[in-house]
């Protein structure tokens, strides 16, 4: 049976960070089967999809590890007129979240409407983790409203526990694969040129770009690399300046290509020998993991955090230490990537046989199910 489904979310759609591909690529594949998807949101203003409705103005802040935006109090009036016009089925809520627009949509749900909300949070230090438990207590009001509760990992999971002593079902991101695979295509190599190294993400600490660097330098020091290899790195953030001054001081040849839309990750990451993440810690799933593997990049290498390590089901070729001995590991782990083409394919191979686990119609089926539970309990 279609239903009227409201993704909620306090944050723009006028980027597509973790969460709002989470929610995009989700909607779409619902909208896809027949149901009517609509968002609301905080301050959007060129939103990807239609059927955006924003609630709130947004401010910027730091938190577990990240800038982002959190809503300032949003009209109540507003959000009737926008429950009312729809007569949502389901409001599917992205958590933690913020009592000013997300906590208010919820006080205000009609008591027929299901309400489901899905963890995406993993606690990248203390701060986050004081304030993910302070947030709970302000939002344990509104959070009775929830029926069902997602998380994206056991990782996320284990968060939603911690902080708003809730349990749920782990049901990961989903991943448009087939879309990733199909805009490679025109452009996908024969992995014969020079090899190549990408690195596609935000320049902060946690992302590791910094511990790229410092492979690349150990590689060169102790003469790993074959000739030709270079390195992409992609993205933007306070650290990238520092990072291009870095890489001046390296023999190795490296690109900074900038922000890089979303309609050419698959061309880039389709180009690289080894696409490599060396993210810290504060992850709770990883969608760029799976995007590099489904656009076709050679083999993809990933920090040995929680988050990704549940992604790639403990692939202990995949993962490396990110401690204290990171340069000499990840400059070992890319020259045997880059020399070993029997150990790089069969990792190649195991790392595409993750996608049908990932894929959107997966795991659209999987929250079908939980939105169907969510409304017979309100039924009954």
């Amino acid at each position: 049976m279609p239903l009227t489904i409201g993704f909620v979310f306090d944050d723009t759609l006028d980027v597509l960070d973790g969460v709002q591909q989470h929610i995009v690529t989700l909607g779409e594949e619902l909208r896809r089967r027949g149901h009517d998807v609509h968002y609301l949101v905080g301050e959007t203003h060129n939103s990807p999809v239609p059927d955006t409705h924003p609630l709130s103005r947004n401010v910027m802040v730091r938190f577990n590890g990240n800038r982002m935006r959190i809503p300032l109090p949003a009209s109540r009036a507003r959000i009737r007129r926008a429950l009312a016009d729809h007569d949502f089925d389901i409001l599917h809520v992205q958590a933690p979240y913020s009592p000013f627009m997300a906590g208010r949509v919820l006080s205000l749900a009609a008591p027929a409407t299901g309400v489901v909300a899905t963890y995406h949070i993993a606690s990248a230090d203390l701060a986050s983790r004081v304030g993910g438990r302070l947030l709970g207590l302000i939002d344990a009001s509104t959070h009775r409203r929830v029926d069902e509760v997602v998380a994206v990992s056991q990782v996320a999971a284990r968060y939603a526990e911690t902080t708003a002593h809730v349990r749920g079902v782990v049901i990961p991101n989903p991943v448009d694969t087939g879309k990733y695979a199909a805009a490679s295509m025109p452009t996908r190599p024969s992995k014969s040129g020079d090899p190549l190294a990408v690195f596609l993400g935000r320049f902060v600490p946690r992302k590791g770009a910094e511990l790229l660097l410092d492979a690349i330098a150990y590689g060169e020091a102790h003469d790993l690399f074959p000739e030709g290899f270079h390195v992409r790195f992609a993205g933007k953030g306070p650290l990238l300046d520092e990072c291009r001054r870095r890489a001046a001081t390296l023999r190795t040849p490296v690109e900074f290509l900038g922000f890089v839309e979303e309609e050419d990750k698959p061309a880039l990451l389709a180009d690289a020998d080894v696409a490599v993440f060396p993210a810290t810690g504060g992850e709770s799933f990883g969608i760029v993991l799976l995007e590099a593997i489904a656009s076709g990049a050679g083999v993809t290498l990933a920090g040995d955090n929680p988050g990704y390590r549940s992604t790639l089901l403990d692939d202990r070729d995949a993962l490396f230490d990110v401690g204290a001995d990171h340069a000499r590991v990840l400059a070992e782990r890319i020259r045997r990537a880059l020399t070993d083409p029997d150990w790089a394919q069969a990792l190649h191979e195991r790392e595409l046989g993750l996608l049908a686990r990932y894929d959107v119609a997966t795991v659209a089926d999987q929250v079908e199910e939980v939105y169907r539970r969510a409304l017979a309990g309100r039924r009954r």
